[in-house]
């Protein structure tokens, strides 16, 4: 299977052990790898991507003050990408994102870096609560969220403009006092 990942080692070390995954640092042998699935059809629908993504703009997203990103890997290396983001230290929240490589899905590695992220978020960082968007149409990625405890709190009507359609998205949200690894 030919992920597109072009590092002759591991990425990055290891930051939070998993059960079958970890997560790990992302470090710039990696972007590559990230900036081809980024801009794979395959991804970037499921994440409302409608701009290429050049390296200069993956390297400047990735050092955002408000953004902490992580590599999903597993002994094969990397299985796709998890991020929080617009992370908010006077309300004490962040944002979820995450994408598996289409070769990796249904397996259960999105909901296992899901979960080691929300754990971060909320267990090392002290977040009181951790919100996720997700089209009406991804069945998969609100089977995650659900799966680990997110509770849908409000639909978003025509609000993405997703390869040629509008779509709905749904917000949901998982207070730390909720959460139980």
């Amino acid at each position: 299977m030919d992920r597109g990942y072009l590092g002759q080692s591991m990425p990055g070390p290891v930051f939070l052990r998993g059960d079958r995954l970890s997560l790990r640092t992302v470090e710039s042998d990696d972007y590559e790898f990230l900036r081809r699935q980024f801009n794979a059809p395959e991804v970037r629908h499921g994440i409302a991507g409608t701009e290429p993504m050049s390296a200069d703009d993956l390297e400047g997203w990735l050092g955002g003050d408000d953004v902490i990103s992580f590599l999903p890997c597993t002994s094969d290396g990397p299985v796709g990408f998890v991020w929080l983001f617009d992370i908010d230290d006077v309300a004490d929240r962040a944002e979820l994102g995450y994408w598996i490589h289409p070769d990796e899905r249904g397996v259960g590695y999105g909901t296992r870096a899901a979960r080691l992220a929300v754990r971060y978020a909320v267990s090392e960082r002290g977040l009181r609560k951790v919100s996720a968007r997700v089209f009406e149409t991804n069945d998969a990625s609100r089977t995650i969220l659900e799966r680990i405890g997110f509770e849908r709190e409000g639909r978003l009507r025509d609000h993405y403009f997703v390869d040629g359609e509008r779509v709905d998205a749904f917000l949901y949200g998982l207070l730390a006092s909720e959460w139980g690894p």
